[in-house]
């Protein structure tokens, strides 16, 4: 058992501490305090009147979301209602106690008891009046929707939401969790079984789609009615189906048996990593004679693990494992990914009071934006450009009010600021930065364009003249104006667009050192600290992943994450994508996910376009837009759309960590339908979310992880769903407690 209180405090999920009375609080030392952990069990033995808490100073505090317990025993306690301090002086609280190891003896009658998370610690909150005898209870009776169960107390899951969300901001609230006598836990060394059994209902709310399969599950939960803030997450589970793994500082030693592994009859396995420091490696779980490598992974949760790790689930002949790596370790990938990728570590994020305000709340959302604002459409509006003209007081609001964070330059500058402005108007927290390719001109005026910044004959994206990077006065031009637009008063940064050099593909040349990557790499070095630098720099299959930007931006945004060039596995791509975008996470940088499985703009609504019949068939629309373009009345393909989100939703879930952010749409142009830049209105969007119980974890091509309010389990596969994805799809399983 390990536990210290001085500049912090760590109870190891092994550790007990009891503290008996209503004595002195047991304080930090007066030195300034770093962060703390509770993971093990605190009993608190009151006095007649409160107890001894625990007073950090400051730092934040982490409670184990399995390991942590409290016993309170008020047999001796005297008072009536009363708000006792247990742990306090905390800045922010991460996690909270289930309801299942929290429990109470002795508290005299008419008295009732809670546990609540405050914004600077937890403690008991006693209501009623006591008459200083046994016998005080909160018994009560839950209901879900297909059973009523009468408990000792009422049982309920709650968190403190981290921050704010987009669109207000949040004062001080007090999360509560009920008190609840749990039913009797056996434990053997390597398995503990705390919890409380609760009956739920869950309730097929969608069949397989086609041809990605998505089951959606609806599970209720038990909730008492508060006059507080409060959010749910899902209850723990059974006792006798449970296997929890706790490993140690090094490992485990492995559950030996001679029948079938993981065990048929246990439904969930839970595995505590908060004593784990042994960093990358592999831990046998089980050793048995019998393998049952179909075990569901959606039962098996990861809790308190450390960051910085990926975690992968193996089967082997005779043993199951869990397999360990670091996030800059990219060794086990296709041989460029190997020869280019290096294992040194990138700087940690050191500065972040100019970050988007982030929220656990729903699925956290960025945008990206355009049309034709200066064309007024005539009477004989076209399918492809009958929204084109200035931008709409309610597209302002959906913009401002749904979304973290955005991006716009396509427009004069006069015009971006305006657009900004009335962003800001609407929402004073959204996070706006100018657009800015380092590749080609989009077109742009009155922004000083000289003819001789563009090469001779040469055209990238969209037939646009791409930039002389060979000329001194094309650079400074460049430098300059990007510098000025991320200074402007309604401007929060820049977004640096086509930042690859491509001449360097596959080591022909340093990447860093191109007249182009030093321009963007100034670019972001010049940028005041306040403002963000963010760009579309991590890509799976370029040499390096262009890791060596986040050594000097704030984040990366991340597109055509399937990809997967040349003789690499069709699936790598987005593997390795995802592993860019966890790694960036544990740097504490900004990740802008795209999760866009294809590009049907308002150009494609135009009769005149026949389908593609060739992959690289030009002025025609690509056959993974059929269906989404030239729609009938306009109509929204709303089954279509929900079924990229369902797979996009899933990969991003299995990358988001604070300050990750996705975009879902089929392209940013504004011009025509509204469903298709603007995803704000789908319901997977707006669903609660809940912070991550722990990190994803892997078995091969199917992965799985838990939020307070959903789990969700993805298998990737090779399709021919869509060439846009390239070929990349999948099943898809979501269950909402």
């Amino acid at each position: 058992a390990k536990m210290t209180v001085g500049l912090d405090m760590y109870l190891a999920s092994n550790a007990k501490l009891t503290i008996v009375g209503d004595g002195a609080i047991i304080t930090a030392s007066t030195v300034t305090p770093t962060n703390s952990h509770v993971h093990g069990l605190i009993t608190y033995e009151l006095g007649a009147n409160g107890a001894g808490g625990i007073g950090l100073g400051g730092g934040e505090l982490t409670i184990g979301s399995t390991s942590a317990r409290i016993n309170i025993d008020a047999s001796n306690y005297m008072g009536g209602a009363n708000s006792i301090p247990l742990i306090h002086g905390c800045s922010e609280i991460i996690g909270a106690y289930q309801s299942g190891n929290i429990v109470m003896t002795g508290l005299a009658a008419g008295l009732g008891g809670s546990v609540a998370i405050k914004s600077d610690g937890v403690y008991l909150e006693l209501t009623g009046a006591g008459d200083g005898g046994g016998g005080g209870s909160l018994s009560t009776s839950t209901t879900t929707e297909a059973t009523t169960t009468t408990t000792e107390a009422t049982t309920t899951y709650l968190t403190t939401p981290e921050t704010t969300t987009a669109a207000a901001t949040t004062t001080e609230q007090t999360t509560t969790t009920q008190m609840t006598t749990p039913a009797t836990t056996t434990t053997t060394q390597q398995t503990t079984t705390p919890a409380t059994t609760t009956t739920t209902e869950q309730t097929t709310m969608s069949a397989t789609t086609t041809p990605a399969t998505t089951t959606t599950t609806e599970q209720t939960t038990t909730t008492t009615a508060s006059t507080e803030e409060t959010t749910t997450v899902a209850p723990p589970p059974n006792d006798d189906s449970t296997e929890t793994i706790i490993l140690t500082e090094t490992g485990f030693d492995a559950i030996t048996t001679s029948g079938t592994c993981p065990p048929p009859e246990k439904t969930s396995i839970v595995i505590d990593g908060s004593a784990y420091t042994a960093g990358p490696g592999v831990i046998s779980l089980y050793e048995c004679p019998s393998i049952n490598a179909a075990y569901d992974l959606m039962n098996v949760h990861l809790t308190d693990f450390p960051q910085g790790l990926w975690y992968e689930l193996v089967y082997k002949e005779d043993s199951v494992d869990l397999v360990i790596k670091s996030l800059a370790n990219y060794k086990e990938y296709w041989a460029h990914v190997r020869r280019t990728y290096t294992t040194d570590e990138y700087p940690e994020q050191e500065f972040t009071d100019h970050f988007p305000e982030f929220s656990w709340d729903t699925v956290p959302t960025w945008t990206r934006f355009r049309k034709n604002a200066n064309v007024i459409p005539d009477n004989n509006k076209k399918d492809w450009n009958f929204n084109a003209g200035p931008w709409k007081d309610d597209e302002i609001e959906l913009i401002a009010k749904n979304n973290y964070l955005s991006w716009y330059g396509l427009n004069t500058p006069n015009h971006v600021i305006d657009t900004w402005e009335r962003i800001k108007a609407a929402d004073p927290n959204h996070k706006t930065m100018y657009y800015w390719n380092a590749e080609s001109f989009w077109g742009t005026e009155g922004i000083g364009l000289e003819q001789s910044y563009l090469r001779d004959g040469t055209v990238g994206t969209g037939g646009r003249k791409l930039y002389d990077h060979s000329n001194p006065a094309m650079r400074e031009w460049w430098l300059n104006h990007g510098i000025e637009m991320s200074q402007q008063e309604f401007s929060d940064g820049v977004f640096t667009d086509n930042t690859i050099s491509r001449e360097c593909d596959n080591q022909a040349c340093n990447l860093e050192t191109t007249d182009k990557s030093i321009m963007v790499r100034d670019l972001a070095e010049s940028v005041n600290d306040d403002n963000l630098d963010i760009g579309n720099y991590l890509r799976q299959m370029i040499d390096g992943g262009n890791r060596f930007r986040m050594a000097y931006a704030d984040g990366s945004y991340f597109e055509n994450t399937h990809f997967s060039p040349g003789n690499q596995n069709d699936l790598e791509g987005i593997l390795v994508s995802m592993q860019l975008a966890r790694e960036a996470s544990w740097k504490k940088k900004v990740v802008m996910w795209t999760g866009s499985r294809r590009n049907c703009g308002c150009g494609f609504n135009n009769p005149a376009f026949a389908f593609c019949t060739e992959v690289t068939q030009k002025n025609c629309i690509p056959q993974s837009c059929a269906g989404f373009v030239q729609t009938t009345n306009r109509q929204e393909p709303t089954e279509k759309l929900e079924n990229d989100l369902e797979i996009a939703l899933a990969e991003f879930l299995m990358i988001v960590e604070r300050w990750s952010y996705a975009n879902f749409n089929i392209s940013p142009d504004a011009s025509c339908e509204r469903w298709r830049w603007d995803w704000s209105h789908m319901e997977l969007l707006n669903k609660p979310l809940g912070q991550p119980l722990g990190p994803p974890l892997k078995s091969g091509h199917t992965f799985s992880r838990h939020f307070e309010h959903m789990s969700v389990k993805l298998s990737l596969k090779k399709t021919d769903y869509e060439e846009s994805a390239h070929g990349v799809g999948g099943d898809v399983t979501f269950i909402y407690h």
